[in-house]
């Protein structure tokens, strides 16, 4: 095995090549960049428009294929051709068959999950999609949503967005506020503890809403079990 001379910064910054070789790494990426644009002209719009499993599949390979015969000396750039024109022609395969084949598409992509059912977050939803609650309320907050009660359905997409099905302005009832903590002003009562007043209440964890009353003490919540409850709140 060669040895090799550790800190060796002409080894480090430009390798054991002449400097000429710059210009062929020029030449090379300019290929692969060109031929690279014209094999996404060929899949199209689908093809990149969407980040699910396929579109993931096809970036990494894309990359590897793409980038070694841009600085690999040894590697032709045929090869790189080669290689990422198949990986093309394979994308482009798959998105037929998956166009036609609704197993198909359930096996490669998945399917949409509801996190949000009628103001109430399914945590067992999030847990198999591995999200947090301030994942989930970070996304609903981008779609200006303030309080769960004015959401009907939210589905995590297999393209990694969230979808927010709106209650209609009739529809929407009272729900656990979705602001960040330091921004919340309201206070949370434990389980056990007396209700002060006849309101809506929302469970912190799952966002489950009825109205508790005066005098009484607050319960588990019965959705999700946790034991924390903070006052609903409504869009007037």
């Amino acid at each position: 095995m060669e040895d090799i001379r550790v800190f060796d910064f002409q080894r480090i910054f430009f390798g054991d090549y002449p400097m000429t070789f710059l210009l062929e790494i020029i030449f090379r990426t300019c290929i692969m960049y060109a031929y690279t644009i014209a094999l996404l002209r060929f899949l199209g719009k689908r093809g990149m428009g969407q980040l699910s499993n396929l579109e993931l599949a096809i970036i990494i390979s894309f990359g590897s294929a793409i980038g070694d015969p841009m600085i690999g000396a040894e590697i032709p750039i045929f090869y790189g051709i080669t290689a990422v024109t198949t990986v093309a022609l394979i994308q482009k395969g798959m998105e037929k068959l998956i166009n036609r084949n609704v197993t198909a598409e359930r096996a490669m992509e998945g399917i949409p999950e509801c996190l949000v059912d009628n103001g109430v977050v399914l945590l067992d939803k999030l847990a198999t999609e591995n999200l947090s609650r301030e994942d989930l309320f970070r996304s609903l907050r981008i779609k200006e949503v303030f309080q769960l009660g004015e959401v009907n359905k939210a589905y995590f997409e297999t393209s990694g967005d969230i979808t927010v099905l709106f209650h209609g302005p009739r529809h929407v009832k009272h729900g656990l506020c979705i602001l960040p903590a330091e921004d919340m002003d309201k206070p949370v009562w434990k389980a056990g503890q007396s209700i002060p007043e006849s309101t809506p209440y929302s469970c912190v964890c799952c966002g489950y809403t009825r109205k508790l009353h005066k005098e009484r003490h607050f319960p588990n919540c019965p959705h999700c079990g946790k034991d924390e409850w903070t006052q609903a709140v409504r869009d007037d």
